[in-house]
């Protein structure tokens, strides 16, 4: 309980030197530096800069925090994800990959409820190991097992997934995503652009049906976001989860997020989780 408290009380105190204003995609995070002190990360060369907005305690009762453990290197991977069941997180595969093939092994766990980080009562610390992670073949997409099933709260809640008649693109709606490397948590809403757009305001990535994208130049360029972390829409029954955080820049430049696109990704996640789509 100790280590648990006391890595919580350290959350945000990464390594940032990613953060300088290149135009390369921010590696994964590590604890690397636990004497760093707690900054604003915004860019005064860049006006649509921005650390975004202070979460709310339960208002994105469906994110997870998970620190992936690299014990060759006595190391922890910071990640983000989404909770779609009591059991499982979706989150993106680079970071959990690169700790199964370069050391064989790897584990870790999650903590839910980390909305509020002035406190723990709300917080649920859930293991996993390899054996509860599967990777998809060819995209950067993962569900985690958890080692047992969270306890639903008004602090910690499954979000939905778009059902199989779900055709929308989402294209100019509004996307909301929670980042971290801040205490308390943080999170901005972009809008969604088309996916031609996205190809053509992107100079370093190409952009495929099955992602999606949001524009930095609606709703700023956000400066924690966070690998694996969800992108969230809100219709008439409530928030769904439509992307999964996958390519980030440094908020120096406002080129688009890129996201795998949740409703490409259905079969998969049916077959490697537990969760079962509406029709």
């Amino acid at each position: 309980m100790q280590v648990y408290t006391t890595v919580l009380a350290l959350i945000g105190v990464v390594g940032m030197s990613a953060l300088a204003s290149d135009v390369q995609q921010l590696p994964v995070k590590t604890i690397e530096n636990l004497e760093q002190d707690l900054r604003s990360l915004v860019d005064d060369t860049n006006n649509l800069s921005t650390d975004g907005y202070e979460v709310r305690t339960g208002q994105f009762p469906y994110h997870a925090q998970l620190y992936i453990k690299n014990d060759v290197e006595s190391s922890t991977t910071l990640a983000a994800g989404s909770l779609i069941t009591p059991n499982y997180i979706l989150t993106h595969a680079n970071a959990l990959s690169r700790s199964i093939n370069s050391y064989n092994s790897t584990h870790g766990y999650a903590v839910l409820g980390m909305d509020d980080r002035r406190s723990i009562e709300t917080q649920q610390q859930i293991n996993f190991t390899q054996v509860g992670v599967q990777l998809h073949p060819n995209r950067d997409i993962a569900t985690i097992r958890l080692d047992h099933p969270v306890t639903f709260t008004k602090f910690v809640q499954a979000i939905r997934l778009p059902s199989l008649s779900d055709s929308r693109t989402y294209e100019m709606m509004e996307g909301t995503n929670v980042g971290s490397y801040w205490s308390p948590s943080r999170y901005l809403r972009n809008q969604i652009m088309a996916n031609d757009d996205c190809n053509e305001q992107h100079p370093h990535a190409s952009i495929y049906s099955y992602n999606i994208c949001t524009n930095t130049y609606v709703g700023g360029a956000f400066c924690t976001r966070m690998y694996g972390s969800g992108l969230i829409v809100q219709d008439e029954n409530g928030p769904i989860l439509v992307g999964v955080t996958t390519l980030v820049f440094a908020c120096a430049v406002n080129y688009p997020n890129v996201y795998l696109r949740v409703s490409d990704f259905r079969d998969w996640i049916s077959v490697n989780s537990d969760y079962v789509f509406d029709f």
